[in-house]
């Protein structure tokens, strides 16, 4: 008996038989995902805790975007982790419940711009648009760019976009809601942040995935796997706990 036990024992502290070690690409997309974060960002903490719940580690490799999903769709990542749903996407991959929830909205200066409401991208007309190059937004909005009744204004970045705003050389800014805070909490002075808002009517909002590559046959497995941890951790308020770290710039620093 003594000895039943702590041959139990020794497989619950080796974390059992069966516990894996998963390969996930990913990139750098603060705080969501980065080397260097907390915990390598809330959507990677996020994948990591749902693993752990199920007995498995995850290895993070950051990779440039293009290069992370190209990879993991030939098969030499077990996945890739965060991406928005796609219908390309879903011909290679296996999707994972959702693990976060991102909104883009547009960003104003509340003092030079106090009067801006919009309902319909129409009533953007006029306006000058802040964008960041290579980043799409909404169909509905890159269709409104080409009808050139507002002055669309493209940058390299979305810093670059918050300083423009601020001298009021663009009127408006679509951005992610959380990747802005965190902008403008460790890039700008403490009262900078007072001075900008974010409409309260959502541009988009998109739920965002774990894929697993359709070329591993064991992809189906691990996904299971995967969504049995997340909806685990979402139960029983880990998620939650997660939730208020990123609100709170915990993954920002």
């Amino acid at each position: 008996m003594k000895i039943l036990l702590s041959f139990l024992i020794l497989i619950f502290l080796s974390g059992g038989v069966n516990s894996e070690t998963f390969r996930i690409s990913t990139g750098e997309f603060v705080p969501y995902c980065s080397s260097a974060a907390f915990h390598k960002g809330f959507a990677s903490h996020v994948v990591e805790e749902a693993f752990a719940r199920q007995g498995h580690k995850v290895e993070f490799d950051f990779l440039p975007w293009k290069r992370a999903m190209l990879e993991a769709k030939l098969g030499r990542y077990d996945a890739t982790s965060w991406w928005v749903y796609s219908d390309e996407r879903a011909m290679d991959f296996l999707l994972s419940d959702e693990i976060l929830e991102r909104t883009i909205a547009f960003l104003y200066h509340k003092y030079k711009n106090s009067e801006f409401d919009w309902k319909e991208m129409s009533d953007l007309s006029g306006m000058s648009v802040g964008v960041t190059r290579g980043y799409h937004y909404t169909d509905k909005l890159v269709a409104f760019r080409k009808t050139n009744k507002a002055l669309f204004e493209e940058v390299n970045t979305d810093e670059q976009n918050i300083k423009r705003l601020l001298l009021g050389r663009i009127d408006i800014f679509p951005m992610n809601t959380v990747t802005g805070m965190e902008l403008l909490h460790t890039k700008f002075a403490p009262n900078v942040a007072h001075q900008l808002n974010f409409h309260p009517r959502a541009l988009n909002t998109t739920s965002g995935l774990v894929l697993f590559p359709k070329v591993n046959k064991r992809s189906e497995k691990i996904r299971d796997i995967f969504n049995t941890g997340l909806k685990s951790i979402r139960e029983d308020g880990t998620y939650e706990k997660l939730m208020d770290g990123l609100l709170s710039g915990v993954y920002s620093k």
